[in-house]
């Protein structure tokens, strides 16, 4: 045997392994040491021995509402995978993974839960809203707006937010934004600018729940619609969307922000209990 077929052998073994135990997992006709559980939108895939938590089974219904929302289609079937470890993390999710409770790969078409999740004593319900909401707009938006829209935090992760707190946080469980006694204090005295100037961010759970109470405030003010509008127009073009929002809002996006930090420190209340439209 030469040496090119050993190489070519080695690759071969390579790419088989990377189906069930490596970055090819989730699309692997196996499953070592996960069970999988099918519903009409979505497959979930969850360590053996574990306990399914109950949110998983809403998934249909969760899908359903991003779709609502955002009025657009999820075109393709999800699958959600539940790490056992960080190990298994790591080897299914790279290069896609940091160290978030959750992480929704480009195409929109699978989810990875962290085991930060289970740490952080998540909602799964609420956290998994908000992925789909991810999954469903990025099934129906180019591969560079989705990686441009990175760089949108503000918009991205803000308009994730607003459908997952479409529903109650289950007892014993955490939200992932921050309650409304611990931010309105802190808002009253913290630059709010600050979370939509940049991209890197101080404080990421107290910035995601300012982006996720300005948007609440636009859609109040302003209507669903425009904000469809707004939200079209930003994923269309991730690097105008401050210019988007001046567009469609007729003022920029500093001024709007400094209004609503000002009716934070008015002491009026600015962020709804949980968000229905």
């Amino acid at each position: 045997m030469s040496w090119k077929h050993v190489i070519l052998g080695l690759i071969m073994l390579a790419f088989l392994a990377a189906f069930p135990w490596g970055p090819l997992f989730a699309w692997s006709p196996v499953h070592p040491g996960y069970r999988h559980v099918r519903f009409s939108s979505a497959d979930v895939l969850y360590p053996d021995g574990a306990a399914l938590d109950p949110a998983y089974r809403e998934i249909d219904r969760y899908v359903a509402l991003a779709e609502s929302f955002h009025e657009v289609k999820c075109v393709k079937k999800i699958r959600v995978v539940v790490c056992r470890n960080w190990s298994d993390c790591v080897r299914f999710a790279t290069p896609f993974l940091g160290r978030p409770l959750a992480v929704t790969i480009p195409t929109g078409t699978l989810i990875f839960i962290t085991p930060k999740a289970a740490a952080f004593r998540a909602d799964i319900g609420e956290l998994l809203r908000h992925e789909l909401s991810h999954a469903v707009l990025k099934q129906n938006r180019s591969l560079v707006s989705v990686l441009h829209m990175r760089k949108q935090p503000w918009v991205s992760e803000g308009v994730a937010g607003l459908v997952a707190e479409m529903g109650t946080t289950a007892p014993g469980r955490q939200s992932i934004s921050l309650p409304k006694k611990e931010f309105l204090p802190r808002a009253k005295t913290e630059e709010l600018w600050l979370s939509f100037a940049a991209v890197p961010q101080k404080d990421w759970r107290f910035s995601y729940t300012a982006w996720v109470c300005f948007w609440n405030r636009q859609i109040e003010r302003n209507g669903k619609a425009t904000f469809l509008r707004f939200e079209r127009a930003c994923f269309s073009d991730p690097q105008g969307c401050r210019s988007s929002f001046g567009d469609v809002y007729g003022t920029d996006l500093r001024s709007a922000v400094e209004a609503f930090q000002a009716e934070v420190r008015s002491g009026r209340v600015v962020e709804p209990e949980r968000a229905v439209f």
